[in-house]
């Protein structure tokens, strides 16, 4: 594809699609899984349009004998635990396995947004609690130092792998002759994600100044070179 308008167009189109349904992914399958696992019934399910500035939400109700503590924990858990799982599997398939361009960047941004929902609200969440990482916290599954910890461990594994993805994807396309600056400008994303967070929820604003790391670290981040993502023949 040579005309970049056309494919920007296509790609941040696919990009909102695919942020939708990693909020289903995190509600329904997530959460709502182990619910009906757990015997539960779902009675709702809000999916926020407008993720991050709101947030998501599912609403259940508790089988006749009600749910163990273990259970709730499980459940709670259960959005952060499953996209996890989904992105690192796409991460996995898409560095070892080559596709086209479409489904490359489709399967690129439900990685991304399966990748960004939980490890952003670990880290979030580590900062300030609030939502499924509060409840964690509250129920002594987890301790604000270990969430903040194993959010920054669990974007260190994704961001490299999905930095490589995308600009196998870019060269794919041929769009950009610098495939290093639209993998730069792609992690932008993250300050923008985190500035709607802030005006929404209400989350501390040392976030935002700390949301700018990935945009240095794929500056500085020497294998991104254009010697690392060689034309494609």
């Amino acid at each position: 594809m040579k005309n970049r308008l056309q494919f920007l167009s296509i790609f941040l189109s696919v990009g909102f699609i695919m942020k939708i349904l990693g909020e289903v992914i995190h509600e329904v399958i997530g959460h709502g899984f182990f619910v009906l696992l757990f015997g539960g019934t779902i009675t709702r399910v809000h999916i926020a349009l407008l993720w991050p500035y709101e947030l998501s939400s599912i609403r259940f109700s508790p089988p006749a004998n009600g749910f163990e503590p273990s259970q709730l924990a499980w459940i709670a858990g259960g959005g952060i635990l499953i996209c996890l799982i989904i992105s690192y599997l796409l991460q996995l398939f898409l560095l070892f396995r080559k596709s086209s361009w479409p489904i490359s960047i489709s399967l690129f941004w439900l990685a991304f947004w399966t990748f960004i929902n939980p490890v952003g609200y670990l880290i979030m969440g580590g900062i300030k609690p609030f939502g499924d990482v509060a409840n964690l916290i509250n129920r002594g599954i987890l301790t604000q130092e270990i969430v903040l910890a194993l959010g920054l461990f669990l974007f260190l594994l994704g961001f490299f792998s999905l930095s490589r993805i995308l600009g196998e994807s870019l060269i794919k396309t041929r769009v950009i002759k610098k495939v290093k600056n639209g993998i730069v400008l792609f992690w932008f994303i993250i300050p923008f994600i985190t500035l709607v967070n802030l005006i929404g929820y209400g989350q501390p604003w040392i976030s935002f100044p700390i949301s700018f790391i990935p945009v240095l670290l794929a500056y500085a981040y020497t294998p991104l070179k254009d010697r690392l993502f060689k034309r494609l023949k």
